[in-house]
Parts: structure tokens; C-alpha cells; sequence
């Protein structure tokens, strides 16, 4: 009976009525597959208001699997979750570095989301419950002026390594109610400006509040969102929603996880 109990517990019918009545809630999915996956955070890509992104990322599969000749593919997405760009880069070096600029995407002057995902034929060193994740690096630029990096911030899809099988996602878990609440563990006091940008991680209709607006985001959709409050709390009905954080003050811009 136990044993059953604790099977339906895990379903996913059951993780959303734990983390409803906030009973031993589930944050994360577990990965429960037979085959090595490629996992990526939905990164923030921004082309808007003089704004340029540089991703760095690594052969995470040369690296610590001396796996030679894999490649990688690059989704790129709009706001809307609309797919505007995918690259296949091969050869890969160790250590590489891509700048996203305003003609890298078309003229397209906005922001949006983006993953990458790993791939090989050869597995010979991978175990079927292998994860890969490459958290990766982030820089913004706005108006040419240095870069500010931050790494990877929420685990967003995956796919099977053999580059054969669908891109899925709700990596991250919900609620049936907004009753998620998470602090960010900084003061802004003393900013000319302040931005949060939010992810929605999920396959659901996210809802969540802040400074007493609510919002609601679509399926993987992106939003940015303006705050003013010294201390931002944020709450949801996603269980693990943090958002990217851009401080300006003066000529200086700075941006962080959360």
C-alpha cells in the first residue's frame, strides 16, 4: 500500500497535488529515461535598446566524455515562444563563444529566449541516465559598453542526445494556486532603473505577482518587467520562477540571477 501510495505521489498528477496543498512540494522533474539527455536553461537573449548578448559555452561531452565530432544546435525563440532562428554548429572547440546581435536574428530588435543542446552518435562513455547540462555564460552589452556575464538560471527543456527524439520541457513543476512565494535576495536601493526578466520554464499558463500587479505568461513565453520596490517578492504558481535582474545606474548596467 505504501509502495502505491508513493507511485501515485510521483505522477505528475500527484507532484501538482503536492505542491497544491504544499505537501512535500516537487520543485524539479526527475528524469526517469533510458537514454542520455541534453538539458538546457532557457537563456535570455536581447537585442532591444541598444542591447547586444555574447553566449559562451563548452563541449561539455569532450570534456568530461572524451566523446570527439559532437556538434551542438542553437533554438532560438521570440517573446511569444515562436521559433526565429536554429543553427547546427560542428567542430566545436572546447571552449566557444557566439555574439547575438541585432543582424545575427534578422533586424530584430527585441528579446526573447534561447537553448542548446548537445549531440553525438558515439555514446560509448554515456550511461542511459546521463544528464547533460551546460549552464553556460551570458553577457549584455548595451550601446557597445562592457559586458556584464551571468550564467544559466533556469533548467528550461531537453531532448535524447541521439538528436532523433522530440525537445520537451516542464522540467520545472507547478501549483494549482499562486501560493509560491520567493524573495530576491538583494536590496535595491540607490538604482536609476530596474528590470526583472522572467521565463516561463513550463508547458502551463504561468501566473504570478509582484508589487501588487499580476501577470500571466504563456507556455515558454518571456516578459520583462519594471520594478521600483527596494525589496521584490515574487509569487507564483510556478514552484522555481527566477527571474534575470538588470540594475542601471548612471552610464552603468549590471545584471545578475536571482
Amino acid at each position: 500500500m505504501k509502495s502505491l501510495i508513493k507511485k501515485l505521489a510521483n505522477t505528475d498528477a500527484g507532484m501538482l497535488l503536492r505542491n497544491s496543498l504544499n505537501l512535500r512540494p516537487v520543485y524539479l522533474k526527475h528524469f526517469e529515461k533510458n537514454y542520455p539527455i541534453s538539458v538546457s536553461d532557457a537563456f535570455l537573449w536581447r537585442t532591444d535598446n541598444g542591447y547586444k548578448t555574447k553566449f559562451k559555452y563548452a563541449d561539455i561531452l569532450n570534456l568530461f566524455y572524451n566523446l570527439k565530432n559532437s556538434w551542438v544546435e542553437l533554438h532560438f525563440y521570440n517573446k511569444k515562444n515562436e521559433l526565429i532562428k536554429t543553427e547546427r554548429v560542428n567542430n566545436i572547440n572546447l571552449s566557444n563563444e557566439l555574439e547575438i546581435s541585432s543582424k545575427y536574428l534578422n533586424n530584430l530588435k527585441d528579446y526573447g529566449t534561447f537553448y542548446i543542446y548537445h549531440f553525438s552518435e558515439k555514446t560509448e562513455t554515456l550511461s542511459n541516465k546521463d544528464v547533460i547540462s551546460n549552464r553556460c555564460y551570458l553577457g549584455y552589452s548595451q550601446n557597445n559598453n562592457l559586458y556584464s556575464f551571468v550564467h544559466g538560471n533556469t533548467l528550461g527543456k531537453f531532448t535524447n542526445i541521439f538528436s532523433k527524439a522530440n525537445i520537451l520541457t516542464d522540467i520545472v513543476k507547478t501549483s494549482l494556486f499562486q501560493n509560491h512565494k520567493y524573495t530576491i535576495q538583494k536590496y535595491f536601493k540607490n538604482f536609476d532603473k530596474i528590470e526583472l526578466f522572467f521565463s516561463n520554464p513550463t508547458s502551463k499558463i504561468i501566473k504570478f505577482s509582484t508589487e501588487n500587479r499580476d501577470f500571466q505568461l504563456k507556455p515558454n513565453n518571456s516578459l520583462l518587467v519594471e520594478v521600483k520596490s527596494h525589496l521584490i517578492t515574487i509569487k507564483s504558481n510556478c514552484l522555481f520562477l527566477r527571474p534575470t535582474v538588470f540594475t542601471y545606474k548612471g552610464q552603468y548596467m549590471d545584471v545578475h540571477h536571482s
